[in-house]
């Protein structure tokens, strides 16, 4: 299932740190679901020489955004555990704002309570 997307925009000089998707646990999520994959959709173009790009520091891997493409990523391993390699920050771009949409899906439906109702997304 599909996690509600969230939008994400860093102004020159901001940046998100290192992290994982991933649960560590069942109770660290929301109802024992494991964010099994994520895809960041990038809303914006930043170069080389704009900084702002999504790095892995465990693979040595950083991705620079161009507007509409999106970068995929398996958050755990084949046997479903979570997989350390996908630490991932998103460093501070240095003239122009990054826009990016996160997209996280899960290996089991998400319930969604609000104040009009539920919602299963699947």
């Amino acid at each position: 299932s599909i996690e509600p997307l969230q939008l994400v925009k860093y102004e020159p000089g901001e940046h998100f740190g290192a992290h994982h998707d991933y649960h560590e646990t069942a109770e660290s999520s929301v109802q024992g679901e494991q964010r099994t994959f994520t895809v960041l959709i990038f809303g914006s173009t930043l170069g080389r020489e704009d900084g702002g790009e999504t790095h892995f520091p465990k693979l040595d891997v950083s991705v620079w955004s161009r507007r509409g493409d999106a970068l995929v990523w398996m958050n755990v391993d084949e046997k479903g555990d979570p997989d350390p390699r996908s630490l991932h920050e998103g460093r501070p771009p240095l003239r122009h704002r990054k826009v990016a949409i996160n997209c996280w899906i899960s290996d089991a439906p998400f319930e969604l309570e609000r104040g009009l109702g539920r919602a299963v997304l699947t």
